[in-house]
């Protein structure tokens, strides 16, 4: 499987970002954004392809039985679909473009943002806000509503556009 391999050697190159979590979303969130990203790639490249959960693990970095509840729980959400078997793998359910980045949030982390404080009090809302709370109450608003419109299409693009500046800056070195 050429596509495994060179997902293995750019881990090891260090072009896995996996090493610097996300402010906000829970390692699975970030894990289940990675594999939809990747089936997006996938699906670019070979429309229909299902990809193991093997490949998909190494692609993304993520433990491979933590990745199996993750795309169980966006199996259930109706965010891809899955074959069992030895020709089996994982895909799409819907066009990169019919999925918006906010769907995968919310089919992994629940409420997304709603319930999380940003300086991380277990209580914070607006009952009993915590100091940045107002100001946070808008960036969130602001935040769900830029992932609701940005879709895995456009997070593909941007993720390919990244790693061929990150492929041109290694072969000027």
């Amino acid at each position: 499987m050429e596509d495994v391999s060179q997902a293995r050697q750019r881990r090891r190159d260090g072009d896995n970002d996996s090493a610097r979590p996300l402010l906000l979303y829970s390692r699975s969130c970030q894990h289940a954004l990675r594999a939809m990203e990747r089936l997006a790639a996938a699906d670019r490249a070979r429309p229909g392809f299902l990809k193991s959960l093997a490949a998909l693990a190494v692609e993304t970095g993520a433990p491979p039985a933590a990745l199996a509840q993750i795309l169980h729980r966006l199996r259930k959400k109706g965010l891809v679909t899955a074959r069992r078997g030895p020709s089996g793998g994982v895909r799409l359910a819907r066009s990169a473009a019919e999925i918006s980045v906010l769907e995968v949030v919310l089919a992994v982390d629940g409420a997304g943002l709603e319930d999380r404080c940003i300086l991380g009090f277990p209580a914070c809302g607006d009952a009993t806000p915590c100091p940045a709370h107002p100001v946070w109450k808008k960036a969130r608003l602001m935040l769900e509503g830029r992932l609701e419109r940005r879709s895995l299409a456009d997070l593909t693009r941007s993720v390919a556009r990244k790693n061929a500046a990150v492929a041109a800056r290694r072969r000027r070195r």
